[in-house]
């Protein structure tokens, strides 16, 4: 059974996340698409008041290599959103570890979708076959094919020191 939806819950997100060496990620998700425990902890954990309190904490100074995220809420009916953006240090373990797993969903969709878009070579169309013209046609047909029967191997085939394969 998935999750009801209030009217003021948040219906999807866009996830972006930044840090380490520079590395962007961002996605996509629908939260009615997600296992009925995770939207949970979604709706839970990632409101805007809650993010809002995240936002605001203090931070320490920065540190290279920390992770920075963007999250926009897509809440209400009409599905306003809504930014916040914070940095690991100002982020609680457990939120981190919710960040964790959407980053990985995302990464899973980019993958399959990455995977669906290369056509594998069984399922490539081959290309029809050729018609050829009506001179064409004519000018083969019109081949003296008695040429092609009285014709001589090239001097030294099959070669003479050729042993036979056992």
């Amino acid at each position: 059974m998935k999750t009801n939806i209030r009217r003021k819950q948040t219906k999807r997100l866009h996830l972006r996340t930044t840090g380490g060496m520079g590395i962007a990620l961002e996605g996509n998700i629908d939260l009615d698409a997600l296992p009925d425990e995770l939207a949970r902890d979604v709706h839970i954990k990632l409101t805007p008041r809650k993010l809002s309190y995240v936002v605001r904490r203090k931070s320490a100074t920065f540190m290279p290599g920390q992770q920075e995220y963007e999250i926009t809420l897509f809440t209400g009916a009409k599905g306003d959103p809504k930014r916040y953006a914070f940095t690991d240090q100002q982020a609680d373990p457990e939120l981190l570890d919710l960040l964790d797993e959407l980053t990985s969903i995302i990464i899973a969709e980019k993958v399959r979708a990455r995977k669906a878009a290369k056509e594998p070579p069984h399922h490539k169309k081959e290309d029809p076959p050729t018609q050829l013209q009506p001179s064409q046609a004519e000018s083969i047909s019109s081949l003296e094919t008695s040429e092609w029967r009285d014709a001589t191997p090239s001097p030294g085939y099959p070669p003479t020191n050729a042993s036979p394969t056992s």
